[in-house]
This record gives C-alpha cells, structure tokens and sequence, in this order.
C-alpha cells in the first residue's frame, strides 16, 4: 500500500514526459495507476524490487517511445495490451521471472529501434517478425530456453546483435556478418565456416559453438576483438596473423594433441611433468598465502575483450570473452578490480578479476584423480560504503568441469554484505590432465549501479588440490574473518 501511495502521488503531475524510477529499490507492486500518466514518453523502472505482473494497463500509454522494466521480480506473462503502443522505440525487461514465450506484438512495433531480453524467464523460439523489423538496430536476446531455430536471411543492417545462449542452428547467415559494432553468438549450437571477409567491426563473440574450416587472415585483420574459443575449426589457427589483435583461440580447434589444442598458440605440445595442484590470485600479483604461493595474472592484458592467457613455467592459466556494453569505452580496464577499502584482507582479496561475460581458469598438466576446487570472493566494487551499492546485485553461475554447480550465485548474500571474503570448496574429478572453472554471467543482476554497463561475475582466488595430496590449506566452507 505505501508503494502505491508513493507512485499516486508521484504520477499527479500528468506534464510528464519522462518517467524515472531507476535504482531506488522500491517495493511492491508496479500499481496500475502508472497508466494515469497519458502524456509521459519514456518510463524507466529499472533496477528495483517490483513484483506482480506487468499492469495491463500499460497499454493506455499510447505516447510511450521508451518503456524499461529490467531488473525486477516481475511474473506471469507480457500482456498482450502492449500491442497498444504503436510508437514504441525502446523496449527491455531483462532480469525478470516472466513465463510463456515472446509474444508475437513484439514483431508489429514497427519504430522499435533496440529490443533487449536478458534472462526475461520467457521462452523461445523469437517470433520471425522481430528479426524483420526495419529500424531495430540494436537486438539483444540471451538466455532464454527453447525450441531450436535459425535466423532469417533476410538482410536488415544492425549496429548490435546479441543473439547468446537461445538454442541457435543451422549456419550464420550472410547478413550477421553485416552487424557494425557488436556481434555476439555464443553458446548456441552454429555450424559451418566463417566468411573469408567481413567488415571492420569492434567486437566478434563466436564462443561455444560447432563452427569448422578455419579463419582466414583477412578475417583477422578486421576484428580487433574476436573470440572463436570453443568450436570445431578443423585446421590450427594463424596465431602470428592475430598479434596486433585481441584473439582468443583458447579450445577452438580439435587435434590428437590435446595439450595444443587447449594452448593452439602456445609451443607447449607435451607435458613437462605433472601437477597436482595450482593457485591463483586472480587480478593481483604473486602473494603467499598461509603458507600457500598463489600465482597473479595482473598485468595479462590492456583490455581483455577477447583473451586467452596462460603463464610459462606454470599449469594453469585463463580465457575469457566480453564487452561491457553500454559503458562508451571499448578499450576500459574494468578487466581487474583494485579494492579501496582498508576492511578487507590485504592479499588474496584486494584483487579480482572480472568479466562481463565469461571467463575459464583452468589447469593442465595435472594427475588425473579427485580434487577439491576452492573458490574465493569477496565484493570489492559493490561496497556499501556507498549507499546505492547495498541495491546492487552480482549474480552469476558456476561451471566446473562443464557442470554447473552453482546457479543464479549471489556470493554477497552469502557473505552477509561487501568486504567479506568468502570461500567456498566442490569437489570434482580429472581424468584428462586438465580442469576448467568456468564464471558465467546469464542475464541477472544489476547492470546499470553506480553507471550503465557495470555488471559481471568477479572472483579473487582460486585454489586446486589434490584430493591425497597434503594442501596446505584452510579455507573452509565459512566465513572468513573481517
């Protein structure tokens, strides 16, 4: 009721042409009085703890160019009353718990110029109609189960096209190849090769799928940040033609030598000898720890949209793929995080490293048997020493050894708040020389806390032993002190 009270008395002012609720936290219920407010032409809800459903009501808001409902709590499914809103120019509502599949309206808002869907709860397959729309410039759906499918080939120009994790088939057709600034169509199942020419275009993600043939040097030249890690190219990459670029080739091709095939650009082909255990401190430089050396990768890169890193005379290194999008800075170093903050440990967790996307440490050359991963957190950028922080949420999943074992992770509620280191253990099993961790950002959280394009798993540490093998190591379950 107080909510609701709040929204009354805010929507009296029917002058309005922007609407602006983005980041308060508030709860409740989006109140169907919101439909009082005729003349606003952009309303921005994003960010806060609304639940319910989405008013059908909203579709009264027939001067509304902008509407945004990401990051809340809201069900059930997009009312079919928003077909109401002929001018619509901007639609997102990522970030929800909505069900049933994406209504065909969507395709008949013909101003529509950006469409985004992040991890809505809806389901697939996208109504063919949305990929032909004519002023959508900017469409990004990610996350999202169903049936499979494949894109259209009918050539519409984008400036993005975020097409991640929906259940992709077939090959990528001529037009995506088209997309000026961001094409991302990882995780899907794609087959076939990629075009001997493209235009220059900032950002090329291709992580995750079956593609084959190889990449050809012209390809290269045009792609300052490609990932193509994880496919089936059928022929070793071209690693000098890629120097002055950022290329991740990590896991993209397939060979009888298993170690090349993870390390393609390495001139490491056989192990020297084997390990049984590694420890990173992510981010940051080579610190001892309780008597444990754990290995830094600070310094690995400039900008890290698209990388594959390992360290000589070592066992263990990472790949990592992503843009954060919407923050106007493709060359950022929002890659590593520094903490600021004197409340927490000097060491293992002044650091982490982060990634808008995705990101695998893993380990090679290691005895095949059991192991016990453990995992350090700590929030070091969402602190609450300031006061919009304590809305914010970091959330993302946990893969290891291609299982996930963590779904929809919120390490900051498990530590209670920011600034509190965090370890949790799992166990697991190798059995060909080589572990991977995988942190994977799927769509939820908040993005736009304290500025657009902030979002992104982040990690601190990451500690790997032999089951039988004496490590010395403390870390349980639990939370450390502060």
């Amino acid at each position: 009721m107080g909510t609701n009270i709040f929204l009354s008395t805010l929507y009296s002012s029917m002058e309005w042409t922007s609407s602006n609720l983005k980041d308060y936290s508030l709860p409740g219920r989006l109140s169907p009085e919101l439909a009082n407010l005729t003349y606003v032409q952009k309303m921005s809800l994003e960010s806060n703890q609304f639940s319910g459903v989405v008013p059908p009501e909203l579709g009264k808001l027939v001067s509304l160019k902008t509407l945004i409902l990401s990051g809340n709590k809201l069900v059930g499914t997009l009312p079919e009353e928003l077909a109401q809103i002929k001018n619509l120019t901007d639609f997102r509502v990522s970030d929800n718990n909505l069900n049933g599949t994406v209504p065909e309206f969507i395709g008949k808002w013909n101003q529509l110029r950006k469409l985004e869907l992040y991890a809505t709860g809806l389901q697939g397959p996208i109504p063919p109609a949305i990929f032909h729309l004519e002023k959508l410039s900017d469409l990004r759906i990610a996350d999202m189960p169903g049936p499979e499918f494949q894109l259209p080939k009918k050539p519409i120009e984008r400036k993005y096209l975020v097409l991640r994790n929906i259940n992709l088939t077939g090959t990528i057709p001529e037009n995506a190849w088209k997309v000026e600034k961001t094409l991302d169509l990882t995780f899907n199942k794609l087959v076939g090769e990629i075009p001997p020419n493209t235009i220059r275009r900032q950002f090329t993600f291709l992580s995750g799928n079956k593609l084959t043939g190889t990449v050809q040097d012209s390809f290269l030249q045009n792609s300052p940040n490609l990932d193509v890690s994880y496919n089936n190219f059928s022929r070793a990459p071209r690693c000098n033609s890629s120097n002055e670029n950022n290329i991740n080739w990590f896991r993209s091709s397939s060979s009888n030598n298993k170690l090349s095939d993870l390390l393609p650009c390495s001139e490491i082909s056989r192990c020297p000898k084997y390990y049984r255990s590694f420890h990173i401190n992510c981010g940051g430089q080579d610190v001892k720890n309780r008597r444990i050396w754990y290995e830094g990768d600070k310094g690995s890169e400039s900008n890290a949209a698209a990388r594959s890193y390992y360290r000589l005379r070592s066992n263990r290194g990472f790949s990592s793929t992503g843009d954060f999008m919407d923050d106007d800075n493709f060359y950022n170093d929002k890659y590593t995080l520094q903490s600021n903050s004197n409340l927490i440990d000097s060491g293992l967790y002044a650091t982490a490293r982060k990634t808008p996307l995705s990101i695998t440490y893993y380990g090679y050359c290691l005895e095949n048997g059991n192991y016990t991963v453990r995992l350090h957190f700590a929030e070091i950028e969402f602190t609450y020493e300031k006061l919009y922080n304590k809305v914010a949420r970091r959330v993302f999943d946990i893969y290891i050894q291609g299982i996930q074992v963590q779904k929809v992770f919120n390490f900051t509620e498990e530590a209670k708040g920011s600034n509190r280191n965090f370890t949790i253990p799992f166990n697991t099993t190798v059995t060909d020389r080589t572990l991977e961790i995988r942190l994977y950002w799927a769509g939820k959280g908040t993005t736009v806390i304290p500025i657009r394009g902030n979002y992104g798993p982040i990690i601190s540490a990451i500690s790997v032993c032999y089951m039988f093998f004496f490590c010395l190591s403390f870390e349980t379950y639990r939370l450390q002190g502060v």
